[in-house]
């Protein structure tokens, strides 16, 4: 895909690449250092909670051409009540046509099949209902099948560490090991298996999956929210064989489109991505905070998702590169099988900082640059020539950047 095309940029700055300097700051790229496969970036779609996306807007939204963010994982709910699910059928259908993952997760069980008899307040899933629980579950999947929006992974509980008045239900780590290691074979192996999804990436019911060996065969995906914590690697799902997800979180429920909020996104992203997080999922995808404002226009802090989400496609593996070359500069770096190069810059600082690269074990010819600011929308900024596997840039004052090779 020519990005710079689809940006709608017809004029090519080149800028040559200037002579070291002690006034730079170095940073190193080393294609031979891998850390986690990227899955994705992503949001929630949420019909019955509040208004559908329209048409228009999934495509806005999950679509990677011009003025697009480019998602490529959805999330939805599975309703406890099987005459709801009709609701997630039109826009999953659009996000999978768009080659989007769809991420499925369940609020509450049915209320028959809890110690509380309501869907809400908490209350826990009876062991007598194991077996029609895996049922309610895999018949979710089987209608999403059959109206072509198929789950890619599908979460056995939202948050079971938090206990609200709305759609919840109470899981222990113990809870999560009887229930796999009853259930767990009659789960679609087809399907990625996301647990425990707690409310703050809470180790405890993890490690309890993780230990048990018939509980950890059965989940392929540690995920968890952010809420009251930073993203945080996980040693032991790792060691495991597991990818991490951090399938939801808002940063804040201000304004979407004050750029300084704004930025807390990118370091948050930065954060997840340093942290060996392989998706990165926003709650709702349109909200007055969300990546789309309620008027359906790409919201600052969906631009700011876009330098990720557009350039940094499933199947790109983050590679070595110096995280923090200066204060208040952060600095990732991807790599796909055909060995094109995307390195994501966030500067928190109120200066333009030039970036001395090296390129360590690969090369590319050039770096394209594109920016988002408090005045810029993912905005072409210059190509940069590379020479003898080095090439300087400019990171752009409180800004997010992507450089991508050509």
């Amino acid at each position: 895909m020519n990005i710079k095309k689809l940006l709608g940029f017809s004029t090519v700055l080149i800028l040559s690449s200037m002579s070291f300097n002690t006034y730079a700051s170095s940073v190193y790229v080393n294609f031979n250092t891998k850390y986690q496969e990227i899955d994705g970036f992503g949001g929630m779609n949420a019909p019955g909670w509040v208004n559908d996306l329209t048409t228009a807007q999934a495509n806005k939204a999950f679509g990677n051409g011009n003025g697009q963010i480019g998602l490529s994982i959805m999330r939805m709910r599975i309703a406890p009540d099987s005459n709801q699910w009709y609701k997630q059928v039109p826009i999953a259908k659009i996000a999978y046509s768009n080659g989007v993952k769809l991420l499925a997760t369940p609020w509450s069980p049915p209320a028959y099949m809890k110690t509380n008899n309501n869907v809400n307040n908490g209350g826990k899933l009876e062991p007598q209902h194991y077996w029609g629980y895996t049922d309610h579950l895999m018949d979710f999947t089987k209608y999403m099948r059959q109206n072509n929006a198929p789950i890619y992974a599908l979460s056995i509980q939202n948050e079971p560490d938090w206990h609200p008045n709305y759609e919840s239900c109470d899981w222990s780590g113990s809870d999560f090991v009887n229930y796999l290691n009853s259930q767990g074979s009659r789960l679609d192996p087809s399907l990625k298996i996301v647990a425990p999804e707690s409310l703050g990436f809470n180790f405890s019911l993890s490690d309890a999956i993780l230990n048990n060996p018939t509980a950890s065969r059965h989940v392929d995906i540690i995920g968890g929210h952010l809420y009251g914590v930073k993203p945080k690697n996980y040693p032991l799902a790792l060691q495991k064989g597991k990818k991490l997800w951090m399938t939801e979180h808002y940063t804040d429920t201000d304004n979407a489109n004050d750029w300084n909020k704004a930025m807390d996104v990118g370091l948050e992203l930065h954060q997840s991505m340093v942290a060996n997080y392989s998706a990165y999922i926003w709650w709702y995808v349109r909200r007055s905070y969300g990546l789309l404002t309620e008027d359906g226009n790409v919201s600052k802090r969906g631009y700011v998702m876009s330098q990720y989400s557009k350039f940094i496609r499933p199947g790109f593996v983050r590679i070595g590169a110096t995280e923090m070359p200066e204060s208040n500069v952060y600095v990732t770096a991807y790599k796909n099988n055909s060995g094109k190069l995307v390195v994501a810059v966030v500067n928190r600082s109120g200066s333009q900082k030039r970036l001395d690269f090296t390129l360590q074990n690969g090369s590319v010819g050039s770096m394209t640059k594109y920016v988002s600011s408090s005045s810029k929308n993912v905005t072409y900024g210059g190509k940069y020539q590379v020479n003898n596997n080095r090439f300087t840039a400019y990171a752009d004052a409180w800004s997010v950047m992507t450089f991508v090779s050509e």
